[in-house]
């Protein structure tokens, strides 16, 4: 056997055939080790990392690739998977039957070549062979490996009995629910976008993760040039999909995806913020499996990760594998001993659900704080807003019912009801206001939709104090009202929800409101007290 190297994207062109002969016979699914994706990856993001791709010729006959970048450091070399940070997985290309032998002339070549070399292999799927053709090589050589796996769900649509798959889980998260709820702001329908709609996607990205700590870099501007390439690209065996949810006109969710032969991988998935509580990423997976499956795709693959949203709706696991070993250097041995600690620790804090999402959203949040203008006191008067609540907070609520409301003369205004489409093409506090509606208000204005009341029939919301209380029937709650308005409030209500008790909420601080209320005849008839000391919280009530 002999051993090439290709240390270049126009050497590689030579290969490109040879490259796609061996995917092809592997009816490969992995989308990362397509010659269109290395190639377009080594050429635009890669071009000045120290990419060697070594290919095995036997016989005059190219039998394997194996996709390397290394970096020459005082210990010796470290020697990466190319597209480190970017291909979820990666692997050797190269024929099943010729797997083993390929690994040993190429590892023994390299060893004998560099001698002091760190092995830092990231992506490998344990259902395929390479791991364990790896650790087998490992063994023989009499080298140490560590490996370190990671959670990777699938949906196998392969017989998938669509019917009892959706039954199933549309009581997860309250699913029927938000559907429901997401399909009465409008129609809802699954778009196929073409490539020159990449800048919706890039948009709902960005907006999805302005206060977040992105740690995949997508839309950054290096990497999106590569991304926006690739969806470039004719469509093929491999081909990007770039899918969105629509509620009427309106992107709320998105996936960027690889298709690669008979399965589609979700690479990045994300929805407009603004719709948060009606989990449109998780109804965008659901339209998607019924529309892969007509298009005959076998495998629905959710990336590697353990995000709640994935182990809801999946239906089998991966494993993807890193594998970490050396020579017996004293230097490379103690790289890679360095190396397994960090990983070990990574391993563990990774585990812990709340340690992810404090980095992701609260170092997020403090990022994005700290990128906004305004003066160094301003931004400590903000910081000291924000963290005094959680060091103590203490409030109190009193709930108010008037029964019969007589309505006095003039006192009626003519107020509209806020629809679903103006809610969604609100300019200003368009997140609060579809909150508002999820949670089961109908809004009212009378010319500035900012100034809405809102009006519950089945429940007290106390959000301020994490509090909801069932309504009886013939019951209504409103909220949001003012002082100046309230009488033509409660005029509009009284005939619009005709013989219904009226509650409200009022702060015991706002003691104007308190006033005002009693004069009108409201009874105040509980007390609804919430503390908080340090996260902790407490909340207790008292009826009058």
């Amino acid at each position: 056997m002999k051993l090439i190297s290709i240390k270049s994207y126009s050497h590689l062109e030579v290969y490109e055939q040879d490259w796609n002969k061996i995917t092809e016979e592997n009816e490969n699914t992995n989308p990362f080790i397509e010659y269109e994706f290395v190639y377009n990856w080594w050429k635009i993001l890669g071009s000045k990392e120290d990419v060697e791709i070594l290919a095995v010729q036997d016989h005059n006959r190219v039998i394997a690739f194996f996709p390397f970048q290394f970096k020459k450091t005082w210990f010796g070399y470290m020697c990466h998977f190319l597209a480190f940070g970017v291909a979820n997985y990666m692997d050797i290309i190269v024929r099943r039957s010729d797997a083993s032998r390929a690994i040993m002339f190429v590892l023994d070549e390299m060893i004998s070549r560099k001698k002091s070399i760190v092995f830092y292999l990231h992506g490998l799927l344990e259902s395929t062979n390479t791991p364990y053709a790896l650790s087998q090589y490992v063994n023989a050589r009499n080298l140490k490996e560590r490996h370190f796996s990671i959670i990777t769900p699938f949906i196998n649509l392969e017989n998938l009995d669509v019917d009892e798959y959706m039954k199933s889980r549309k009581k997860l998260h309250g699913m029927d629910r938000r559907d429901k709820r997401l399909r009465g702001l409008g129609e809802i329908s699954l778009q196929l976008l073409e490539s020159n709609d990449m800048d919706e996607i890039v948009r709902l990205h960005k907006r999805r993760w302005e206060k977040k700590n992105d740690t995949s870099g997508f839309s950054s501007e290096s990497k999106l040039e590569f991304f926006r390439y690739l969806a470039e690209l004719p469509k093929g065996k491999f081909s990007v999909r770039l899918t969105t949810l629509q509620v009427q006109e309106e992107k709320v969710a998105f996936t960027y995806g690889f298709t690669c032969r008979t399965r589609y991988l979700g690479y990045v998935l994300g929805h407009d913020s603004d719709f948060d509580c009606y989990g449109p990423g998780r109804l965008l997976i659901k339209e998607k499996v019924s529309h892969l499956i007509s298009e005959g795709f076998l495998k629905l693959d959710m990336s590697i990760g353990y995000e709640p949203y994935k182990m809801d709706w999946n239906t089998d696991v991966d494993y993807t594998r890193k594998s970490i070993f050396s020579t017996n250097t004293i230097r490379a041995k103690t790289i890679r001993n360095i190396l397994w600690i960090k990983n070990i620790l990574i391993s563990k804090v990774k585990k812990y659900r709340a340690v992810v999402l404090f980095r992701r959203n609260t170092i997020g949040k403090v990022r994005y704080f700290l990128r906004q203008k305004g003066s160094f006191r301003y931004k400590i008067r903000v910081i000291n807003r924000k963290l005094f609540p959680f060091i103590f907070d203490k409030r109190s609520y009193v709930i108010g019912k008037i029964s019969n409301f007589e309505v006095v003369e003039d006192t009626e205004t003519s107020f509209k009801e806020l629809s679903p489409n103006l809610a969604l093409t609100s300019e200003h506090e368009r997140k609060e206001i579809l909150q508002k509606i999820y949670n089961g208000y109908a809004g009212f204005y009378s010319e500035d939709i900012l100034k809405a009341f809102w009006v519950n029939e089945n429940v007290i919301r106390l959000d301020d104090v994490e509090v909801v209380l069932n309504l009886k029937k013939r019951s209504i709650y409103i909220r949001d009202w003012k002082n100046e308005n309230i009488l033509q409030v409660l005029g509009f209500v009284n005939s619009h929800y005709k013989g219904k008790d009226i509650f409200v909420s009022v702060h015991t601080k706002d003691k104007e409101s308190v006033k005002l209320l009693t004069q009108l005849g409201f009874q105040w008839t509980e007390k609804v007290s919430f503390i908080r000391v340090l996260g902790k919280t407490k909340t207790s009530r008292e009826k009058f």
